[in-house]
């Protein structure tokens, strides 16, 4: 994969250029002359020590902090995907390429060519890429024995070596060479115990629901972020580091001294899931959102309904493919793990009116049920 990262990408969109192509989307003649307006004769000035500089004329990007900036941004870089031949990843400004193939000679030729094509696309686009330091980057994802025998990608342009790397940071989420999951664990690790530790010297000016309520908004998220995408993937050690740092959290809640051990009376009484159940629900919320039609697209390639039983169960109610899996890489893969959860859940689960619903009963489920 390559991670391509732009320079000032909102500041330098070309008006005339993005026009063109709202144009060419269907825009109508109205529409487009108010977007002129809009983008036109802007103007900025400089404060300093209480004095303004003359104003001076924007003529290139688009409004950052408006409503309308980013959705011009998507506009403007829509037709991306045309320039490359393989799998192209979009978010804003964060641009990605991957390719997978078992042999890393057609990798590197693959993603050789498509990068060139997308520099060029960049260069036609008025985009410049930022090819510094710690900014477009590559990496070779592949099991631990593959990568150890695996030489270096060598992947340039115009005479600039991308730089690989053995893990990298895409939107938030900590990507290492393996898919282990290890970097993104410690880094949760690391972070909830910093802020614990900052949450501990206020402890005196805090009451058990406000000690609840700061765990929730500033602790709790790190569990949580893309937690599908690393949780499964640890070795049983991290996550049992992740289960005592989690216990540390209902110390703290609770008021109750490091050395006493946590039982399962003190996750009812937090009214908080372990962190393995905690995955698990919400694992089981993204299957509830695609088959309630109020989930992201990409869902539908990752699961796919069974056909129904003839002789209805309490287990058997919209149930999931379960795909066949023969490395132990695919057993933990979201596309197997979560059919496999979301089949053994009862009927009643699934029929939930709407997904907050669903959170709570399965939530009830696992302190009460299992």
């Amino acid at each position: 994969m390559i991670l391509i990262d732009l320079q000032k990408a909102f500041d330098t969109i070309n008006h005339e250029i993005l026009i063109d192509k709202m144009y060419c989307l269907g825009f109508s003649e109205s529409t487009l002359l108010w977007f002129k307006s809009y983008l036109h004769l802007r103007q900025f000035k400089v404060s300093l020590n209480d004095t303004l500089s003359q104003p001076v004329k924007i003529t290139c990007g688009v409004p950052q902090g408006s409503i309308l900036g980013p959705l011009l941004f998507l506009l403007y870089i829509n037709d991306i995907p045309q320039a490359v031949e393989c799998e192209i990843l979009l978010y804003a400004d964060d641009t990605c390429l991957f390719f997978q193939n078992k042999s890393i000679e057609a990798i590197e030729n693959q993603l050789n060519k498509d990068f060139s094509s997308l520099c060029e696309w960049f260069v036609d686009n008025k985009l410049s890429v930022h090819f510094g330091e710690e900014k477009t980057k590559s990496i070779l994802f592949g099991s631990k024995y593959k990568i150890k025998k695996a030489e270096p990608l060598n992947i340039e342009y115009n005479n600039i070596k991308i730089k690989q790397y053995k893990k990298v940071t895409y939107l938030g989420c900590i990507l290492d060479d393996t898919l282990s999951g290890e970097s993104m664990a410690l880094n949760a690790i690391n972070k909830i115990n910093s802020r614990l530790k900052f949450l501990y010297r206020q402890n005196k000016f805090l009451n058990e629901s406000l000690r609840r309520l700061l765990c929730n908004a500033l602790i709790q998220p790190f569990f949580d972020y893309a937690c599908g995408a690393w949780y499964a993937n640890l070795n049983q050690s991290l996550k049992n580091r992740l289960q005592a740092t989690q216990n540390k959290c209902i110390k703290f809640c609770l008021n109750i001294g490091n050395r006493t051990s946590v039982k399962a009376k003190n996750f009812e009484d937090i009214n908080w899931l372990n962190v393995n159940d905690r995955f698990n629900q919400i694992v089981a919320s993204n299957v509830f959102k695609f088959f309630k039609k109020c989930g992201p697209s990409y869902l539908d390639e990752i699961y796919f309904p069974a056909e129904q039983e003839s002789i209805s169960t309490r287990f058997s109610y919209l149930k999931l493919k379960i795909p066949k899996r023969k490395t132990t890489m695919g057993l933990k893969s979201l596309s197997y793990i979560a059919p496999s959860f979301w089949n053994k859940l009862p009927s009643f689960l699934k029929n939930a009116k709407n997904l907050n619903s669903f959170k709570h009963k399965i939530k009830d489920y696992f302190i009460h049920e299992i």
